[in-house]
């Protein structure tokens, strides 16, 4: 890797397997991603990362070939500090009929990530995965605490830490879903490594991954212009781009400021708003989102379907109804495990 050669796939799958079960030094697991930052990791290096970790994952079982999975989930580091907008989304995707294994974590280079979001609207997220598989069936969506399911990531951390930048282990998340969904949202902090995860997707067994980056810089599809979309469908055998704009739906463009989130307390009570059928820009991203997480699940032919699938499921009240509805189930589950362990 320091003389800039690339890794097979079996190469990368040997050497992230001996960082997860602690065979390697602090030093030697930033020297290596240090060196393939460097070089620039490829398809096969990403990939054999991705698997062993996969690998080394705890798994929910929950059947993803008869009935399409998905994860809404991103890389992060866009430092926009907007608000939970897919993990509001999920709710509308869910209630449009969409079944959601959700990958995600406390906040990184935000005021509230995914997992702190969902714990102030109520819902237990620290569920076994069991617990997680039983309420995909319930409700339609389960949430996985990435720590919780991925133990052996706990030998990567103090490096990451430490190093500071962004390394392989920034794009593993959203590829090494627990629950081995096979449709996927998957928003890029950073739009040149959107045809590369796409072909990593593509080498993983993926049926169709909806890849966003928008023009103000988000990980999610954004609403001050053109968002950049790579989409891989397995069907079709094709990775292709294009770009959409709020416009293109007969939605109203905004700005960043429009989308500004904040403190736990502060998102909660947008997300809870926004599934309230509250109007404005913070509907018109969510509805975007939801509307190509719904077409990334193969509901719908086309995007434009899934916003207006969307927007009913909130002007219903199907999507708060589906929030309270996991709210309830996780807490009954928990409040069930406690009292065996009691």
């Amino acid at each position: 890797v320091v003389e800039g050669r690339e890794l097979t796939r079996k190469q990368a799958t040997a050497a992230m397997d001996a960082i997860m079960t602690g065979s390697v030094s602090g030093a030697q697991i930033g020297a290596l991603v240090t060196g393939l930052r460097m070089k620039g990791e490829t398809v096969s290096e990403i990939a054999g990362f991705a698997g062993a970790m996969r690998a080394h994952a705890l798994t929910v079982e929950v059947d993803s070939h008869e009935r399409p999975l998905l994860d809404t989930c991103g890389t992060g580091g866009d430092n926009s500090n907007s608000f939970n907008i897919s993990t509001t989304a999920t709710f509308a995707i869910a209630a449009a009929g969409v079944r959601i294994a959700k990958h995600g974590n406390r906040a990184a280079s935000s005021l509230c990530g995914s997992a702190d979001l969902l714990e102030g609207l109520g819902v237990e997220v620290e569920l076994s995965p069991e617990e997680v598989a039983q309420s995909v069936e319930d409700v339609g969506i389960g949430f996985m605490f990435a720590p919780a399911f991925h133990p052996a990531m706990r030998f990567v951390g103090p490096s990451r830490r430490e190093m500071g930048i962004r390394t392989i282990f920034n794009v593993l998340g959203p590829l090494t879903n627990p629950a081995g969904a096979n449709h996927q949202l998957i928003g890029v902090g950073h739009p040149d490594i959107a045809w590369k995860l796409a072909e990593v997707l593509k080498l993983l067994g993926s049926t169709r991954a909806v890849l966003v980056h928008s023009e103000e810089g988000l990980d999610e599809i954004g609403i001050l212009g053109q968002s950049a979309i790579t989409e891989w469908d397995a069907r079709r055998g094709t990775i292709r781009e294009y770009a959409i704009a709020p416009d293109d739906f007969g939605l109203d463009r905004g700005t960043m400021a429009n989308v500004k989130g904040g403190d736990v307390a502060t998102n909660v009570g947008i997300t809870r708003s926004i599934l309230s059928g509250e109007p404005g820009p913070r509907r018109t991203i969510t509805l975007m989102n939801a509307g190509a997480g719904i077409y990334a699940a193969e509901r719908t032919n086309s995007i434009g379907e899934g916003i207006a699938l969307a927007a009913d499921a909130i002007d219903s009240g199907a999507a708060l109804e589906r929030l309270e509805q996991l709210v309830e189930t996780t807490r009954r589950m928990v409040a069930a495990r406690e009292r065996v362990t009691a």
